[in-house]
């Protein structure tokens, strides 16, 4: 009889244990993360600006998901001194988290171009991402040359030009002295 009834608490104790664990899990029902969407720039960026950056968390049932801590971080384009302000942001009652993201401009020997920047905002294991464009302007153009370009053969010509009238005034100044 007691072996039966040692069995019989047993049993109760294991149904109440999963009880409590199934009822703890529902209570978290619709309250788990289950999409980030990231949005942020449209078009091309230009190169030294600052943009916005947002994330929008949904949980399990499609609602907002408010005070979920986003991660922000780059996956692939960006260079030193591109940088999030903060890179980490909380999300409000409407389940949006914004950041600022400023992309620098590359050294000064940079021609025009453009890179593509890939962001993403990571929560509760969920990511979502975007690719920015941005556009370097690179140097502006400090020619002299009205024509816009020299061909070889006329720099040539004008340095045998410059030999020749060297070659002149240092026979007339050495023929002077003698």
């Amino acid at each position: 009889m007691r072996l039966r009834n040692r069995l019989l608490v047993g049993v109760a104790a294991g149904m109440i244990l999963s009880l409590a664990a199934a009822i703890s899990v529902l209570g978290y029902y619709g309250q788990v993360v289950a999409t980030v969407t990231v949005s942020g720039p449209a078009g091309n960026v230009s190169c030294g600006t600052t943009s916005t950056v947002t994330a929008f968390v949904q949980d399990t049932l499609g609602n907002p998901d408010s005070d979920v801590t986003v991660y922000w971080s780059f996956t692939g384009g960006n260079i030193a001194g591109d940088k999030f302000v903060p890179l980490t942001s909380v999300t409000n009652a409407q389940g949006i988290a914004t950041t600022r993201v400023t992309f620098v401009c590359p050294g000064s020997n940079t021609p025009a171009s453009s890179r593509l920047v890939h962001i993403q905002g990571f929560a509760d294991a969920i990511t979502g991402s975007i690719t920015v464009s941005v556009t370097t302007h690179g140097l502006p153009s400090t020619s002299t040359d009205p024509a816009g370009s020299t061909s070889t053969l006329t720099v040539l010509a004008a340095a045998f030009a410059v030999l020749l009238g060297s070659w002149i005034i240092l026979r007339r100044v050495s023929a002077a002295r003698s």
